[in-house]
């Protein structure tokens, strides 16, 4: 994807309450308003305006399914100034409206809520900073695309610390930083070919700084308080872990922070025996 564009998604991600207008997001980009719709759309496959509303209307739906909120604020929260705007926009999204859809989803949570998961807890976090790419598609497909990427270009520093030494002591070991899976999307929600998912390295803010001067893309991870589980073996299992810790935290007094949730891999750098990987799942709350 075009860098400059890629850009752009990342700053509506983060942006998705704000109002947001063309000219901003063209001037981001780089390209000239005249020429940055048709650039995004060759691109990414849809209007940029098509797209903030796809991934409003995907924000909304946990809301929806939740059904702590009003529809009213709901609605506004997805930037529809009225409810019967929204519901025709939810209806055209996901083909049903938003009582049908709470409903639909009942039985995947009450599903969930029956499972006796005894290993969560909710712990407090720091803010961390990494390096990552990012890949669409099915989760399972996308993340081995996308930590071969990160691995190659991780690979090829020594060569280009040669050519363009470091300002500073460059210390990335693997076992200092943490290996992390961000998963963007609901895959019952999103379409497989428009999920996201990062690839990512943390380590300290300085080296993650100068990893930026070698155009290696880098943001934050936000601290706070995250609900954690915990599950061992393939990322077959994953989805029990996933759907079962959502439905503690909606049972709880918790309530979700908006954040993305991600994945931290504990041991999957030293094994390749799928039985034996342990994962840890961290869901942003408040």
């Amino acid at each position: 994807m075009n860098p400059q564009i890629k850009k752009v998604t990342y700053y509506i991600e983060n942006h998705l309450a704000d109002e947001l207008d063309v000219l901003v997001l063209s001037k981001i980009s780089g390209y000239s308003h005249y020429h940055f719709c048709r650039i995004f759309k060759l691109n990414i496959g849809e209007s940029v305006m098509s797209y903030t509303t796809r991934l409003r209307l995907q924000r909304a739906s946990g809301e929806v399914r939740r059904g702590k909120k009003s529809m009213i604020e709901i609605a506004l929260d997805a930037g529809y100034k009225t409810p019967t705007g929204f519901l025709k926009a939810f209806k055209k999204q996901f083909g049903t409206t938003p009582t049908a859809y709470k409903s639909s989803q009942k039985f995947l949570h009450n599903h969930y809520k029956e499972l006796k998961m005894e290993n969560i807890e909710v712990v407090e976090r720091d803010e961390v900073y990494v390096v990552f790419t990012r890949e669409m598609g099915d989760y399972d497909t996308s993340s081995k695309i996308a930590w071969t990427r990160l691995s190659t270009e991780l690979n090829a520093l020594g060569e280009r610390f040669q050519e363009k030494p470091a300002k500073i002591e460059m210390n990335l070991d693997i076992e200092k930083g943490e290996t992390i899976g961000i998963c963007h999307d609901d895959p019952q929600v999103t379409d497989t070919a428009n999920t996201r998912y990062d690839a990512a390295l943390s380590w300290g803010k300085d080296e993650i700084d100068e990893l930026a001067n070698y155009d290696f893309e880098t943001k934050s991870i936000a601290g706070g308080q995250y609900a954690k589980t915990f599950y061992k073996g393939s990322y077959k299992k994953a989805e029990e872990a996933w759907y079962g810790l959502y439905a503690w935290i909606e049972e709880s007094a918790y309530e979700f922070r908006d954040e993305p949730a991600f994945e931290k891999y504990l041991n999957a750098h030293l094994t390749e025996d799928e039985s034996e990987i342990e994962t840890e799942i961290y869901v942003p709350i408040k």
